[in-house]
């Protein structure tokens, strides 16, 4: 089975949708779900039995438009029809209009010509916009007929032609009767209701439009060409026309088009129009690249490994469009409401009339106005409109905020979270160790640099990458061996140099005191610390450790102010989590947990009561992501986890989370409004047209005015501000202060986290020659000498070694 979306015209409100719904229902393989806010249907079907070609032929059957290749220019199209249908509509109601002013008292002065009040003409003139304009109304009823559906073009067909044909009795009274008078005729009535009703559509589409610039602006990102390598020579091909296996070339400063792998060359890659991480990707051999990411440095040779509907930028579309066509339970409700309410407006007009003609004696003309006053101001799209539309626009800016919701529920449930339960690694943590601390002799670090570069280990990759960092010199190693549970071991030239926990040192019989309160210390900070000997004597010890990422805290905080309670579920050691949790200010931590232990945690909140949501990113996570209320995977993470989750945040983030919540609760909020807006329109436009207080006119606007009303309204969502979170870092930036000894500059670095930052920072600015530097990590910030120097000269050398400098 596939998903494919489809934009289908003419859809107008839930009856539209339930028609389309109902057809497929009756074909085995295949089924539909309707978005009628964004014109699109989603079709899951058996690819062996249908094709869209296929399908667009049942979806033509039943009376609607579908398009098959959707662009720009199909919409320029769509909406210059619509426009010529209204020029025309005008032009021949303009006559109409003008001889209805010769029936009203109030606009005696106003010069009618004879002809614009003959009977003929106006039968002539008005038939045009009721059968050519209006014929689309005729079709569409006529297809829902047949379904047995009933919707909104029922009962504009019922209210126009009822004034048509009452207005073509009242001419074959006069022409072939024996009356002298002259009647006044309806059929201005008709032309007015189509004009108005097709003027609203038009207003709506554009409307409609507008709801989905998110999402078109997602379907932008992607690259429209490639510049592909086929049989030795280069040259720019259209991205349909990419394969998989292509080499494709991508210079600096280019897209790259397609998701693929590093087959030749290094460069750093903006990938925040996708995961939302500001700093670029440094891109080496064998790395994975994601189409419509930007080449920032250098050229680059990649290997076309998804194209098409598999690239990651595609199934972010695919999934923001599923999500908008799911139907959260308020819909499903409302849709039931819709299902009824054209039998009982129907009901109601013919009460009425019975009600105004026999039994309260009034005029005919009276009790026959009134009636399709009723038929004309009832409007089931509002209705049908009111959730798609809300749900279209706020997924959509929740996708540009690199969140995906996967279907509508999450909605409804977003407003009764009470807990969020978190995994550790990868998800309060930044999910790989670094090296936060190296304590005594220096001058070894080449050689644990060039030892650890031959491990695997996740500790040994932190350590090479410091080494890197610190430019250290790789040295000829032998006899290099793996102590299991205990560290490394190798020679260095004659030097037999042990690397690991404090087991070695225990095994060797070796004396630390030296080093003890440093140990202890790092110990307590949850940090691993490993010792380097050398020759039997400790020269040194470093410590590595997840660090907790910079916007944790901040979320933590937040849930509390929100009295949502944070949980921490982890496979880690006890003094591990722990120490993260008192960090972070959590008190309800669950470790050494087992990945089917998690779910059995969640599933023992519940029992509570409690409404929970979990965050995580492995594998491990998957069956606790199931079973929470909301499961939420961080979009660094597994396939497994992401399939298992609710929503996927595409960032590292934490604080998506949050903006998550937030953004549903607005959403639903603006379907509630649109609800209000639909149901209380109703409720007092029909009493109103029932007793005379709308002419038919005024109701066919009022009609077009309520969808209109519900569309503009759910286009409000796009201007809704989500939260920032921004580390817990002071609010200081630049501050600059003149001193004896000179002009002192304090600057808050924002993501320095740990003694690795600090040296790093350090190190770069005594490089560039500045002195007298403290670092302070607890406020996170760098105080340092000018010495008659400029503050964005500091502000560059800290920015290029990576770190964030607040302005």
């Amino acid at each position: 089975m596939i998903k494919k979306s489809m934009r289908v015209d003419g859809m107008t409100c839930a009856m539209c949708a339930k028609t389309i719904t109902n057809t497929f229902d009756n074909y085995d393989g295949i089924s539909a779900k309707v978005n009628v806010g964004a014109g699109k249907v989603l079709f899951e079907y058996d690819e062996s039995a249908y094709n869209l070609v296929a399908i667009a032929d049942i979806v033509k059957q039943i009376g609607y438009e579908p398009i098959l290749e959707e662009s720009l220019e199909d919409n320029k199209k769509l909406r210059l029809k619509l426009r010529k249908e209204i020029y025309i509509s005008v032009i021949f109601s303009i006559p109409l209009l003008w001889a209805m002013f010769g029936h009203l008292s109030w606009f005696e002065w106003v010069y009618v010509p004879s002809l614009l009040t003959n009977g003929i003409f106006q039968l002539l003139v008005s038939g045009v916009v009721q059968f050519y304009i209006g014929k689309r109304f005729y079709i569409a009823a006529y297809k829902s007929l047949k379904k047995k559906v009933l919707g909104m073009d029922i009962l504009v067909v019922m209210g126009t032609t009822s004034a048509y044909l009452y207005s073509m009795y009242l001419l074959g009274v006069q022409l072939f009767g024996d009356s002298v008078m002259h009647p006044m005729y309806y059929f201005e009535i008709s032309a007015l209701i189509i004009s108005m009703v097709l003027v609203g559509n038009y207003i709506e589409h554009i409307a409609k439009e507008r709801t989905t610039d998110a999402l078109v602006e997602l379907i932008n990102l992607g690259a429209k060409e490639a510049r592909v390598i086929k049989d030795g020579i280069e040259r720019m091909v259209d991205i349909d026309e990419v394969f998989l296996g292509d080499h494709i070339i991508v210079l600096a400063n280019e897209k790259i088009p397609v998701d693929g792998k590093v087959i030749e060359g290094s460069s750093f890659v903006d990938e925040s129009m996708i995961t939302g991480e500001s700093i670029p990707i440094k891109k080496i051999k064998n790395s994975s690249v994601i189409g419509a990411t930007i080449n920032t440095r250098e050229k680059l040779i990649i290997q076309a490994t998804k194209i098409g509907s598999d690239t990651m930028l595609s199934q972010i579309i695919s999934t923001v469009e599923e999500a908008s066509a799911e139907k959260p339970p308020i819909q499903r409700t409302a849709d039931k409401i819709a299902s009824f309410f054209v039998p009982i407006v129907v009901s109601i007009a013919i009460i009425n009339f019975v009600v105004h003609y026999f039994l309260l004696g009034d005029l005919f003309t009276y009790s026959f106005t009134t009636t399709v006053a009723i038929l004309v101001i009832s409007c089931p799209c509002a209705l049908g409109l009111a959730t798609p539309t809300s749900i279209l626009v706020g997924n959509g800016k929740a996708a540009q905020n690199h969140i995906l919701y996967k279907g509508g529920e999450f909605f409804e449930l977003a407003n009764k979270i009470e807990a969020i339960a978190f995994d550790k690694t990868g998800t309060l943590t930044i999910g790989k160790p670094i090296v936060t601390n190296f304590i005594g002799n220096t001058d070894v670090l080449d050689m644990v640099y060039s030892i650890e570069r031959e491990s695997t280990h996740p500790i040994s990759q932190a350590v090479k990458e410091y080494g890197e960092e610190k430019k250290s010199k790789t040295l000829k190693i032998s006899n290099f061996e793996t102590l299991e549970g205990k560290g490394i071991k190798a020679n260095v030239g004659k030097d037999l140099v042990y690397i690991g926990s404090v087991k070695i040192i225990h095994e060797l019989k070796l004396d630390y005191k030296e080093f003890e309160l440093e140990y202890n210390k790092l110990l307590n900070e949850a940090k691993t610390t490993n010792f380097v000997v050398v020759n039997n004597k400790i020269e040194a010890l470093y410590a590595v450790r997840d660090e907790i990422k910079d916007t944790s805290l901040k979320v933590i905080n937040e849930m509390k102010k929100r009295n949502l309670e944070p949980y921490m579920i982890t496979g880690d050691n006890a003094i591990v989590a722990n120490a993260i949790a008192k960090e972070l200010g959590i008190t309800k931590v669950y470790s050494e947990v087992l990945p089917h232990e998690k779910a059995k945690i969640i599933s023992d909140i519940q029992k509570e009561g409690i409404v929970i949501a979990f965050v995580g990113d492995g594998i491990n996570d998957a069956p606790a992501l199931k079973l929470a209320d909301i499961g939420f995977a961080m979009g660094a993470g597994t396939d497994i986890a992401i399939d298992s989750s609710d929503v996927t945040l595409m960032s590292h983030d934490l604080g998506l989370v949050i903006k998550a919540i937030d953004m549903s609760k607005a959403t639903l909020r603006n379907i509630y409004q649109n609800f209000f807006w639909a149901f209380s329109y109703n409720i007092v436009a029909i009493p109103l047209a029932a007793t005379g207080r709308l002419s038919m006119v005024l109701a066919a606007s009022a009609m077009a005015f309520s969808s209109i009303m519900v569309v503009l309204n759910a286009f409000r969502l796009k201007t809704y501000k989500l939260p920032e979170f921004t580390s817990e870092a002071k609010e200081e930036s630049i501050d600059i202060t003149k001193e004896k000894g000179g002009v002192i500059m304090k600057v808050n670095v924002t993501d320095m986290t740990c003694g690795h930052c600090e040296k790093t920072i350090k190190n770069a600015l005594i490089d560039n020659g500045f002195e007298n530097i403290k670092v302070n990590l607890d406020d996170r910030t760098v105080e340092l000498d000018l010495k008659g120097r400029e503050a964005s000269e500091v502000v560059t050398i800290i920015e290029s070694k990576g770190y964030e400098v607040k302005i």
